[in-house]
């Protein structure tokens, strides 16, 4: 359970500390278990990031933490530094509540992709889109999560599963986790998807740096769904656990397969072992895709958020302010047509998808050519 599925009210008392430049190690385990998000877990921090300069907040009722928010300071800014989290609105106004009225001036606090359940909290504020998730809430059992799949899905699942076997004998799939995973599965498969994705010619947004770090992650609290045919690898899923959330970072498989639906089967049995292991959610990424819907992924939008402690500190900042607002409104704006160029089939959106396959396609021809040395 998240501090978003309970509404604390704000006037009950809460136990709060704060650890200046500190990031006890215990609430590791509280952050998996608010938030189950990547990006808001000491794993993440440890493995990919920096914990230096950052602080901890921490709010209890009755001894839980129902809040805990890592954090540094710039001045009189404060900003959020875990991502990916769904907020009561009365856990984040008990929060900017008390870091406005600490000895240190603070004039606004800055939290990014984060989902808070209502606009209720009575501070300067802006909201803006910023990010995106497709989230599938699991049963129990797989049997289940089959039965809830539409009926179309259900049949064409088993029909391309069946076909892929009845034609390739061999194939066959395991899940490999953490420590056991070598690091040539890894890299075979987002190979796989970078081959996919230059196809279609869009940049490829993985580079070696996060090549690194997706290995960490993966051989720290991670899993590979590894599909093979012969023996060589023809599909997989690229995992991270943190909490009760499966986490999925690439989903690809080879592009000579794309009869047999390969990649979504990879999908959805990747989903089939996240609920025998006890999940609760499986996120499935940002961009919509049809497969995503399809297995039961539901969109879910992550705003930038932005809170001042008066009119007059926003007024202070209002270069800031302004500079936030331009880049939120382009964001929401360019979310908005690409969202229409990839789901709406009328002719003026299928042209606009059409230049935009184009515009990127340029782009990533660009950038190619100035990597030739």
């Amino acid at each position: 359970m998240t501090a978003f599925d309970i509404e604390p009210n704000f006037a009950a008392e809460a136990d709060i500390v704060v650890h200046e430049d500190e990031v006890p190690p215990d609430v590791g385990p509280e952050l998996d278990r608010l938030y189950g998000s990547l990006y808001s877990s000491l794993t993440y921090f440890q493995t990919c990031a920096s914990l230096a300069g950052v602080s901890t907040y921490i709010a209890r009722r009755n001894g839980i933490p129902t809040a805990v928010f890592l954090f540094r300071r710039e001045g009189t800014r404060l900003y959020v530094v875990n991502e990916g989290m769904r907020l009561a609105a009365a856990e984040v106004e008990r929060f900017a509540r008390h870091m406005f009225a600490g000895s240190d001036p603070v004039d606004m606090i800055i939290l990014h992709a984060v989902q808070m359940d209502s606009c209720g909290i009575p501070l300067p504020q802006q909201r803006f889109f910023c990010a995106e998730d497709f989230i599938v809430a699991l049963p129990s059992t797989s049997q289940d999560y089959l039965a809830r799949l539409g009926s179309s899905t259900r049949k064409n699942l088993k029909r391309h599963r069946n076909r892929v076997e009845r034609d390739f004998p061999s194939f066959s799939y395991r899940i490999i986790e953490r420590g056991d995973v070598d690091e040539r599965l890894i890299r075979e498969i987002i190979e796989l998807s970078r081959e996919r994705i230059a196809s279609k010619g869009v940049s490829f947004g993985i580079d070696e740096d996060e090549t690194r770090n997706i290995i960490k992650l993966v051989q720290r609290s991670g899993a590979v769904l590894l599909a093979t045919i012969d023996g060589r690898v023809c599909g997989g899923a690229i995992m991270y656990r943190i909490g009760t959330s499966w986490i999925s970072r690439v989903n690809a498989h080879d592009p000579a397969y794309d009869d047999y639906r390969l990649g979504m089967l990879c999908c959805y049995l990747a989903i089939c072992h996240a609920i025998e292991s006890g999940a609760e959610h499986f996120h499935l990424g940002h961009s919509w895709y049809e497969y995503k819907t399809a297995l039961l992924g539901e969109f879910r939008q992550f705003d930038h958020i932005t809170l001042y402690r008066s009119r007059g500190a926003l007024l202070r900042h209002a270069g800031t302010a302004m500079r936030t607002a331009c880049k939120g409104y382009a964001l929401q704006a360019n979310r908005w047509a690409v969202h229409h160029a990839e789901t709406d089939k009328r002719l003026q959106w299928r042209m606009v998808g059409k230049m935009l396959a184009a515009w990127r396609a340029a782009k990533s021809q660009r950038a190619s050519a100035l990597r030739i040395p």
